[in-house]
């Protein structure tokens, strides 16, 4: 398993994993193709046992392109393909995102990674 942290430390060392994160996830178009990811990549599995129908797990493994074509076509920081597909904590990251969307706090996140960010410069 790949973390973010190596993929990213060279242009930012005082930011942390989820700074880089939300720095990477800031435009509303590319955060409704990660929710289209996460639902592929939690439901997939999930409707898969349910069904009893190995080719539903198709979506699970898609589900990384999936979130890597939003940073694409929304220019929403680069992201490598490798990344979206390996990094074990971007799946946590989603959820924890999602999260803070939906209680108003994820606004917060991108200010103050940004603020970091411009003072690492």
């Amino acid at each position: 398993m790949t973390s973010i942290a190596p993929l990213v430390a060279e242009s930012a060392p005082a930011l942390s994993s989820w700074d880089h994160f939300v720095l990477r996830h800031r435009h509303p178009g590319n955060l409704a193709v990660h929710f289209v990811s996460a639902l592929m990549f939690f439901g997939g599995p999930l409707a898969a046992l349910v069904f009893w129908n190995a080719w539903l797990l198709t979506p699970f493994f898609a589900s990384g392109m999936v979130g890597a074509f939003g940073h694409y076509a929304f220019k929403d920081s680069g992201v490598s393909l490798r990344e979206a597909t390996v990094a074990k904590e971007v799946p946590y990251y989603v959820l924890v995102m999602f999260y803070k969307i939906a209680r108003g706090t994820y606004r917060r996140d991108i200010e103050n990674a940004a603020r970091k960010a411009a003072c690492a410069l």
